[in-house]
């Protein structure tokens, strides 16, 4: 009888793999700056998306501002950016959709109370939100701005 090389395989693939990302260890202090760099799938994803998506938000709050005070920018402009921004942390909300479907009842979603993979999923979805946002502002502002 033949035996199977899958669990070799399967090993080898996972060590080249894992070798291949630099994961950030427990014991390691967590860097904002660089923590796009250690993504892993765990709580430190949660933290950086989570830093990352707050940063961003603030940003796009600000550039907003310049471009509501912008010297051409028409009362009907200015209402239109205001019902973007608010538009946009609507979809934001709608992250949370993930958790709250994969708990079964209220009550389980009352008593969670860790991070865990669709957390850190909801985090993800907050952040590339943000980020979409912030290019959209900044391209917008590039345009009013002449280039």
């Amino acid at each position: 009888m033949k035996k199977s090389r899958f669990p070799f395989a399967f090993l080898l693939s996972f060590v080249a793999l894992t070798a291949h990302y630099n994961v950030a260890r427990a014991d390691e202090k967590f860097i904002y700056e660089n923590c796009m760099q250690h993504l892993g799938g765990g709580y430190g994803d949660y933290l950086c998306y989570g830093m990352h998506a707050t940063k961003l938000n603030d940003e796009n709050k600000k550039l907003a501002k310049s471009l509501r005070s912008a010297r051409h920018t028409t009362a009907g402009s200015r209402k239109q950016l205001t019902k973007y921004m608010r538009a946009q942390d609507d979809i934001v909300s709608a992250c949370d959709l993930i958790v709250n479907f994969v708990s079964s009842s209220q009550e389980e979603l009352a008593a969670h109370t860790h991070i865990d993979m669709y957390d850190v999923l909801a985090a993800n979805c907050r952040y590339t939100i943000r980020k979409q946002e912030n290019e959209f502002l900044k391209g917008l502002r590039a345009t009013i701005n002449g280039g």
